[in-house]
């Protein structure tokens, strides 16, 4: 190889680097840097998705538990309303029991005191009818 060969080699090898740096430089870098870049955000999205994710789930089951211990205090206060429905229907069911029977007693004590005078009565009645048959039977007074 001659001179003139090798220094012409040697030319384009230093032309074939600094082209080589200048692409790399102006060219490689930059788009390398717009990928990484956008990889960043791809990932920082990704991890922004997944807390906004593990932020619903939290908000999900933090309604769910207010609804859950919602229906156990309605269901407590229904049982309640119907626990002091029944205590009041007993009350009231109790005096109008009373009531019906003291008024059943004094009915009874009322009948009982008809039957008693209708007995007197009917029993001075029969005296008398009593009389007056074995008067007509006999017939002269007794």
């Amino acid at each position: 190889m001659d001179f003139k060969t090798a220094s012409l080699i040697l030319i384009q090898g230093g032309i074939f680097l600094l082209i080589l740096w200048f692409l790399n430089r102006n060219l490689l870098q930059p788009v390398l840097k717009i990928l990484n870049d956008r990889e960043a955000k791809t990932e920082g999205f990704f991890a922004e998705a997944d807390e906004m994710g593990k932020k619903a789930m939290a908000a999900v089951e933090d309604y769910e538990e207010k609804l859950r211990q919602a229906k156990r205090e309605a269901l407590d206060l229904k049982r309640k309303f119907v626990a002091e429905g029944l205590e009041k229907r007993e009350e009231v069911l109790g005096g109008a029991r009373s009531e019906a029977s003291a008024h059943l007693d004094g009915i009874r004590d009322e009948v009982a005191k008809e039957v008693e005078k209708t007995r007197s009565v009917l029993h001075e009645e029969v005296r008398a009818l009593g009389r007056e048959i074995a008067e007509k039977i006999l017939g002269r007074a007794l």
